[in-house]
């Protein structure tokens, strides 16, 4: 029986993904997003956290989904069907590691047990649910009609009639000198009250609790003898664990399996969610913007800032950006460590995660669904290039700009800072105006403020300070028209020009 999936909607290719410029998810800190949602990887999400789309029907498809989550009942059912599928995969796992057939039978008649548990109170617990997702009200179709179903009913009713009859199985110890027998099981008398009130007499008191034996404790050498015994006195039993065990060996659904791990995608992100959101943060689904719309977000953070410190009430700066009509370019300037690498990273966040489908780090958004994402960041000179590190930016960013699209996002930080300022200048006006001739958003950290004045299409963004003591950041990133500060405290750093450092000199002369 075919299931749903829950991350393509059936009309959709797959492959039409988003082009993540090689280094970017480095630059952009997505690595560590990643690593920190899917944790130990028991479902291996990363494959599918890795494959950003570009196609608006599957972005969709999977906003429905979050949407339908973030109904707590909705979610703590899936929670609840997880969690059961999970104990599936345990018993058969520890299965795997014993040797004694009739361990073996047993633990898989457990994992059946489970697997139809799970399914059927899942089945029961999702057609009360308010659903409006596209897969998962086709989900709760599919589910209802394969619990129904006469392969489910036949397995339910196995597993019922094996439990059965092991629950009938009785029998008894003996202890003579040595020795232990096993046998039918009598009227013998259980003598354990009256051996623990006699020995009371003497301040022995009841007997201590050994340690309580777990159901995954391994049996040993003379339990397996016990169970062999057992297995001889009650044959049919037995008989029919072995014949279940055997007819029953793929016992779960590949639908229903392929259902557990997709929808883990959205449980696991879900979960990553509630770890980093915090009092003054907030994450959204955003609306999806078309060409040519406004393009917003509202108290937008770097998620994998929160995510390095590693406390979701750790205070992290949320920051505002809108480009609308012929606006296409954020240039960010403004002192070192002022938050615009920060900022121009949470934009690049804001687009990867919008095609994935995801909710991203802002109150509200509307994004586009990019078709490249490009980053241009400094890189350190190697010693083996010949030409230099200028002429590696020039290289590496004619590359960008040939394969740039009006679809397209460049996020560019302190790009051609190896030269010298006019130089740096001219070839940053030249490159900004090839983005704005071919449409692309971008988003461009400099310390050239000539570039946030050029034109309709660029909009100047400034790392603000404290008013009160210009020396303190705020990591404020505030629409305005730049200062022209920031690079005068830059070229008198490079050249040992500040303050502090001329008083040192002088006072050092004296």
């Amino acid at each position: 029986m075919p299931g749903v999936s829950m991350l393509w909607p059936d009309s959709v290719a797959l492959g039409d993904g988003l082009i993540v410029d090689s280094g970017a998810v480095t630059d952009l800190h997505i690595d560590r997003i990643v690593a920190a949602v899917v944790g130990a990887d028991e479902y291996r999400l990363r494959a599918w956290f890795s494959e950003p789309v570009r196609d608006l029907e599957t972005v969709r498809y999977r906003q429905e989904i979050f949407a339908d989550l973030a109904n707590d009942s909705v979610r703590e059912c899936l929670d609840a069907f997880s969690a059961g599928m999970r104990g599936t995969r345990k018993r058969l796992d520890w299965q795997e590691h014993l040797q004694h057939p009739h361990q073996r039978q047993w633990w898989q008649l457990s994992a059946t047990a489970e697997y139809v548990d799970a399914v059927a109170r899942f089945a029961e617990a999702l057609a009360a649910l308010p659903l409006s997702a596209r897969a998962l009200t086709r989900w709760r179709e599919f589910i209802t009609d394969y619990v129904a179903g006469p392969g489910f009913c036949r397995l339910a009713n196995a597993v019922h009639q094996v439990q059965q009859a092991l629950s009938s199985v009785r029998y008894s110890l003996r202890i003579v000198d040595r020795t232990l027998e096993v046998g039918p099981a009598g009227a013998e008398a259980d003598y354990s009250a009256a051996i623990a009130k006699l020995f009371s007499r003497f301040g022995v008191g009841a007997p201590r609790p050994g340690r309580p034996r777990s159901d995954w404790d391994d049996i040993n050498h003379m339990e397996e003898q016990i169970l062999d015994r057992v297995a001889a006195l009650h044959p049919r039993a037995f008989e029919q664990l072995a014949e279940f065990a055997c007819t029953h060996e793929q016992f779960a659904d590949t639908a229903v399996m392929a259902f557990d791990r997709e929808i883990q995608f959205y449980l696991t992100y879900l979960a990553f969610v509630r770890r980093v959101s915090g009092t003054d943060r907030a994450m959204c689904l955003p609306q999806l913007a078309t060409r040519g719309a406004e393009i917003q977000a509202d108290g937008a953070f770097d998620l994998a800032l929160v995510t390095r410190r590693g406390r979701a009430d750790t205070e992290v700066v949320c920051n505002d950006l809108r480009l609308s009509g012929p606006e296409r370019v954020l240039v960010v300037t403004g002192p070192n460590q002022g938050g615009k690498t920060t900022f121009a990273r949470t934009v690049g966040q804001l687009i990867y995660l919008a095609a994935l489908g995801c909710p991203v780090p802002a109150r509200r958004a509307r994004l586009p669904l990019a078709d490249r994402l490009f980053t241009h960041f400094e890189r350190a000179e190697q010693a083996t290039d010949p030409d230099g590190r200028l002429a590696e930016e020039l290289l590496r960013i004619r590359d960008t700009l040939e394969e740039a699209t009006a679809d397209s996002v460049i996020i560019l930080n302190e790009s051609f800072s190896a030269t010298s300022t006019a130089d740096a200048v001219r070839i940053g006006g030249d490159v900004l105006d090839r983005i704005v001739e071919r449409g692309a958003m971008a988003v461009w950290v400099t310390f050239f403020d000539e570039l946030a004045r050029s034109g309709p299409a660029t909009v100047s963004m400034v790392a603000a300070t404290d008013p009160g003591d210009p020396s303190r950041r705020t990591f404020r990133i505030e629409r305005r028209p730049a200062d022209g500060h920031a690079h005068a405290v830059v070229l008198a750093e490079r050249f040992g020009l500040t303050y502090d450092l001329v008083t040192t000199r002088i006072a050092a002369c004296r």
